[in-house]
């Protein structure tokens, strides 16, 4: 980060010779560090406003767009309306409808009659769509041309549209309903003969995804056919909109980090660690913890249920933290590699036969091989051949089971519509570890009876 951003603190002076070096100083840096630096000096939010309306270029607009949707959220609720109206009309359409959504009624109506009609009518288009769906995401600032025109006039009107688009990169052929008919591509127009007409260059086969997609099967797309933006339309293949790689970046983040912090057992958030109250962030983990603790209690129960099978064969209760532990990190193991596989598309669930006759094979191989290892393991230390059995064969069982669980619990979540990253970590680990443990005794109650 520059030095420059350190004269912050300057602009807080009463000094006015300070405050307008730190101003000139801001002028010279990038938008994601001005808006970075205003975070990190836990800025209030009406001197945000103050700093970024004397900075005043365009990368006072820019700062405020990169600044987290808290932060916006507090600066709009501190300002006037009118002060504000700058930064949010020039927001890009997607962000500034989840800025309004996030703001208290009585905010976005104040600011609401002074958005100009243009921004009003994008903010209609977007605001019905539900979170988590392309039409949510999308922006309607793109290129859309006719495909009669020629090269030379489509260059000249692209000029004309560019400084009120996201992108010019890829431009929309569409006719006159706004079907969208094909796309060409900025290079595509200045490699091409002015005369010639777009319906010749464009590409008629153009990849694009229906406006309720999911987001992350949006991210599948881009990331698949490698686009810079995919267009959204409707069922009749109107354009609505676009999403650009800048937004999917995004997503891909959000929708990472919410899987990280399931799979972690915390309620997932959307606030950064030291802006989250405590309060909130203890509520965030104790209920899982909770969870997992009555979850915990199940397996405690289950071995008191047993006490008389430990008390015929005390050494069973040595191996029980072995089987255990080994059984939960085998179902940990599926279920992160099914919900990392779904994530990218390769897994779904109609795959549901496939990954269970692929998870019974290799539950049956694993616990095979580590059921040898661990009979040996007992026979050899404990010189008891009966215990190294039992062992052995709870192991093959548990794992099995676990792989199994691990493997297919996530397709059955996302039957459900429910995350799969529910299953991996701690969750899926105190589940297995329960039956687990059932399974351990069941298997030692009868084997004791036959040997």
């Amino acid at each position: 980060m520059s030095q420059a951003l350190n004269f912050i603190p300057l602009w807080m002076a009463d000094d006015p010779a300070a405050r307008q070096e730190a101003i000139v100083a801001l002028r010279n840096e990038h938008p994601s560090d001005i808006a970075e630096v205003l975070v990190e000096n836990e800025v209030e939010p009406s001197k945000i406003v103050e700093i970024l309306s004397d900075v005043g270029n365009h990368k006072a607009i820019e700062a405020f767009a990169q600044l987290p949707i808290e932060t916006q959220e507090d600066c709009l609720e501190a300002a006037n309306a009118q002060t504000m109206l700058r930064f949010v009309e020039n927001m890009e359409p997607d962000d500034r409808v989840d800025l309004l959504k996030a703001v208290d009624d009585e905010v976005r109506e104040a600011i609401m009659p002074l958005i100009a009609q243009a921004e009003r009518n994008a903010i209609r288009k977007l605001w019905h769509y539900e979170e988590g769906q392309a039409g949510a995401v999308m922006t309607t600032e793109y290129a859309m041309l006719p495909k009669y025109l020629t090269v030379a006039t489509a260059l000249e009107k692209l000029r004309l549209q560019a400084p009120n688009k996201e992108t010019i990169y890829y431009v929309y052929i569409t006719d006159e309903d706004r079907h969208l008919i094909g796309i060409t591509s900025l290079r595509d127009l200045i490699m091409s003969k002015p005369r010639a007409t777009l319906d010749t260059i464009m590409e008629t086969n153009a990849i694009s995804v229906p406006h309720d997609l999911d987001i992350e099967e949006v991210a599948a797309v881009i990331s698949k056919y490698d686009l810079l933006a995919v267009p959204v339309v409707d069922k009749d293949n109107r354009l609505l909109g676009i999403i650009t790689v800048d937004d999917v970046i995004d997503i891909i983040e959000a929708e990472s980090t919410e899987d990280f912090q399931r799979i972690s057992a915390v309620l997932p958030f959307d606030e950064q660690y030291f802006k989250r109250p405590l309060p909130r962030l203890f509520w965030s983990r104790f209920l899982w913890l909770a969870v997992l603790l009555f979850t915990s209690l199940i397996s405690t129960t289950i071995m008191e249920m047993n006490a008389a099978v430990l008390n015929q064969m005390l050494a069973l209760a040595f191996f029980i933290p072995m089987v255990m532990g080994t059984c939960g990190n085998a179902g940990t193991q599926s279920a992160t590699m099914m919900v990392r596989s779904m994530a990218l598309g390769e897994v779904s669930p109609t795959d549901f036969g496939r990954v269970f006759r692929r998870e019974l094979v290799m539950g049956l191989l694993l616990g095979g091989a580590l059921g040898l290892m661990a009979y040996f393991r007992v026979f050899l230390q404990d010189h008891d051949m009966v215990l190294g059995i039992i062992v052995a064969t709870a192991l093959l069982a548990t794992l099995l089971t676990a792989n199994l669980i691990g493997g297919l619990m996530p397709l059955v979540l996302k039957k459900l519509k429910l995350d799969p990253a529910l299953t991996a970590g701690p969750f899926i680990a105190t589940i297995i570890d329960a039956l687990g443990i059932a399974i351990y005794f069941y298997i030692a109650f009868i084997l004791m009876k036959v040997f």
